[in-house]
């Protein structure tokens, strides 16, 4: 597209040089000479008029651009030899990579190039020919290195070369018409005769080089010809290929009732449009056989003497359409028919410049419409696998965000969510690398892996080590970064583990902080990889701040500005609701958004104050049971919860027996009571990942009831794996009275 473009504009530019040089061929010629070589990247060019002597053709050197006269034998002209026959003929043009090599080298008197001219590797030569087909000479243009000259250049020449021929046209003409002028009796009007045509020609070309499009074109050709030409009226018709007819327009418009009538003809009728279109040439009509302005039973406003119409031709031959001139009291002379087929040859090409400008626009709506609504698409897809609502919190609010990037139509892989369960909630912030489909669809994938990991009782640890084994089974060439914080809403612990994702901020009464946490590879790295869990307790109001690379990296800016700018951000937003701390983070992002930014703010309302909590190490022997049995009931004691003790005992001694029957190992006690809700809940801890299972024990064994007694008195119970642990809970409920 750009190469048909370049060869448009060199032929622009060389037709406009008769306008510029009037009738000095030489002047004109030596313009396009130069302007040609540039074009092509030659070293030097010639333009060689072509004329015949007693020994029959040859080519005469009439302008150099790029060389000395001297360089050039000027006593031995060029002949009709092997090399350049083809431009003697006007056939199609030469070009040698190189020209010692060729074997239509060397044919000449000299055998070869003279001693004294200037070297030549590679060649290249188009012919110039009129309008009328007659070759008037040709354009040689040479470089002293091969393989100099590509499709491009040669495309490039042959523009010139038909330029350079329009030029030498429109020379002539305004040389007749100069001449005519000076031999009419009434000079006067013979000037003002070729200054209206001079001015005609002039207005189409500034017409032209300005119309951008088809639509432009045939708006303004007809006006603009009338304008300058004094005639009646003048319509451009263009071939529409869908229907195989020929529409358009004029000027004056017709009244609008006759505007269907005249918009339209038929390519295969009796018409001067119609002809001219299929025959290729001008034509002429006068008196009733004149243009169809006069025809169909329509009155117009004016008369139609005589019509011209002249064929608009692409370069390639074929037919475009036709523009149509009429008079009301003459008939078009010889010169007018010259001067208006040299207005819609320039007319031609510049609706070939203008389709392809239509086409390339077109292609560029069309793009941007599927562009927009890929987009869309994708937005919807990926706003569609991120949680579409969150669980109600007792003592935590959240706002999260999501952000796609600002450029492309590609799927992220982003997400976040939050998972209720028994003994509190996790957060979860999760980034796949890469955008597309693949990557949100491993997103997905990945989201509901540690979800259902979670809600098995797995602990963020934990369930970072499964999804990871997940990715790496299944061989995807994508890694993903996740972080998991889980919340225990009644006492402020939380529990925090991460793939190669960065760590939580955390802004409270002592102020702003990232939780402390050691950092696992990313997911899909390593099969074997461990994520460590760090504990921390969140004490007085806090707020937790959860969120993706997009919301501080860039192309653009340092990593560090980001995460400065988010820390600023959050130490400035003191006393703001979660919703606007998410906002005002959004808002900030001092950067263009590269990635998708995904950001999950929570707001923890603090500890509760009738939550009671205990914790007792335990020796790794049959000591575990009587010393987790002193210490319950001291601490039950202590909270005035001593109706639930047996049950309590009961329970808690079946879990530490069965932590050192079947691990050989159970490290410790934690209790906690909440006075509030009036539940107990006993937690035992021991470095087995394996579940317990409950035994169907037969009525005579000693052993093999712990789980079942444990089912039986509590009013829930559950496994919390973490890391190369686990530990096993049940809950108590106080019965009100």
């Amino acid at each position: 597209m750009a190469d048909r473009r370049r060869e448009h504009q060199t032929l622009l530019h060389v037709t406009t040089l008769s306008l510029r040089h009037g009738t000095d061929l030489r002047a004109i010629l030596h313009a396009a000479t130069v302007a040609a070589t540039d074009v092509t990247g030659a070293e030097h060019g010639a333009f060689f008029y072509h004329d015949r002597d007693e020994h029959g053709d040859r080519l005469d050197l009439f302008t150099l651009s790029g060389a000395r006269a001297d360089e050039f034998p000027a006593s031995e002209p060029v002949r009709h030899t092997p090399l350049f026959a083809p431009t003697f003929t006007g056939a199609d043009p030469v070009r040698i990579d190189d020209l010692a090599a060729d074997p239509r080298y060397g044919h000449g008197t000299t055998g070869g190039l003279p001693s004294h001219h200037r070297p030549v590797r590679s060649y290249l030569a188009v012919p110039v020919t009129s309008n009328g087909g007659r070759v008037i000479g040709a354009m040689l243009f040479g470089h002293s290195e091969p393989g100099r000259f590509d499709e491009e250049a040669e495309a490039a020449a042959v523009s010139a070369a038909r330029g350079a021929g329009i030029a030498v046209d429109n020379a002539l003409l305004l040389g007749e018409q100069r001449a005519a002028r000076e031999l009419a009796e009434d000079r006067e009007a013979a000037a003002a005769a070729a200054a209206a045509r001079t001015a005609l020609l002039q207005s189409i070309t500034a017409l032209l080089s300005t119309s951008a499009t088809t639509a432009d074109i045939a708006a303004s050709v007809p006006r603009a010809v009338t304008e300058a030409a004094g005639c009646t009226s003048a319509a451009l018709y263009l071939l529409d290929p869908v229907h195989g007819v020929l529409t358009g327009g004029g000027h004056p418009p017709v009244p609008p009732e006759l505007a269907r009538a005249f918009s339209t003809v038929r390519a295969d009728v009796d018409d001067p449009v119609a002809e001219a279109f299929r025959t290729g040439a001008p034509v002429v009509s006068t008196g009733g056989a004149a243009h169809r302005f006069t025809g169909a039973g329509a009155a117009l406003p004016w008369t139609v003497l005589s019509t011209l119409a002249v064929p608009l031709v692409e370069r390639s031959g074929r037919p475009m359409g036709a523009l149509a001139v009429n008079w009301a009291d003459a008939e078009p002379r010889d010169d007018e028919v010259t001067l208006f087929s040299s207005v819609a040859a320039q007319v031609s090409l510049a609706l070939e410049r203008a389709q392809l400008l239509d086409a390339e626009r077109a292609a560029r709506e069309n793009l941007a419409t599927s562009v927009a609504a890929l987009t869309d698409l994708a937005r919807t897809l990926q706003r569609g696998l991120l949680p579409q609502r969150l669980p109600v919190l007792e003592r935590v609010s959240v706002a999260v965000r999501y952000q796609p990037a600002v450029v492309g139509a590609e799927v992220g892989g982003d997400w976040y969510d939050a998972i209720a369960v028994d003994d509190g909630v996790v957060f979860v912030i999760g980034d796949v690398q890469g955008h597309s489909t693949t990557a949100a669809g491993l997103m997905g994938q990945l989201r509901t892996a540690v979800r259902a990991y979670v809600t098995e009782g797995h602990g963020p640890g934990a369930a970072l080590e499964r999804t990871n084994r997940l990715l790496v089974d299944q061989a995807e060439e994508l890694f993903a970064t996740c972080c998991l914080v889980r919340l225990d809403q009644g006492s402020g612990t939380v529990a925090v583990a991460t793939a190669g994702h960065p760590a939580p901020l955390v802004a409270d009464a002592a102020g702003l902080r990232e939780l402390d946490v050691e950092p696992g590879p990313p997911l899909g790295v390593d099969a074997a990889a461990t994520f460590p869990t760090a504990a921390h307790r969140l004490r007085g109001r806090s707020r937790v701040v959860l969120y993706t690379d997009g919301v501080v990296e860039s192309r653009a800016d340092q990593l560090d500005a980001g995460v400065e700018s988010l820390r600023r951000t959050v130490a400035a937003a003191t006393g703001a609701p979660c919703e606007e701390l998410a906002d005002r983070i959004m808002a900030s992002i001092p950067h263009r958004l590269d990635d998708d930014a995904a950001m999950l703010v929570l707001e923890y309302a603090g500890p509760s104050a009738d939550l009671e909590e205990a914790n007792l190490p335990l020796p790794a022997d049959v000591r575990a049971v009587a010393q987790a049995r002193t210490f319950l009931r001291t601490a039950l004691n202590a909270w005035g919860a001593a109706d639930l003790l047996d049950e309590a005992e009961l329970v808690l001694s079946e879990l530490v027996t069965n932590a050192l029957v079947h691990t050989d190992c159970a490290t410790g006690v934690l209790l906690r009571y909440d006075r509030g809700a009036q539940r107990l809940t006993i937690s035992v801890q021991d470095r087995s990942t394996r579940h317990p299972r409950e035994r169907h024990a037969d009525a005579d064994a000693l052993g093999g009831r712990g789980l079942g007694i444990v089912e039986a008195v509590a009013d829930d119970w559950g496994v919390w794996v973490e890391g190369d642990g686990k530990t096993v809970w049940a809950e108590l409920a106080v019965e009100v009275p």
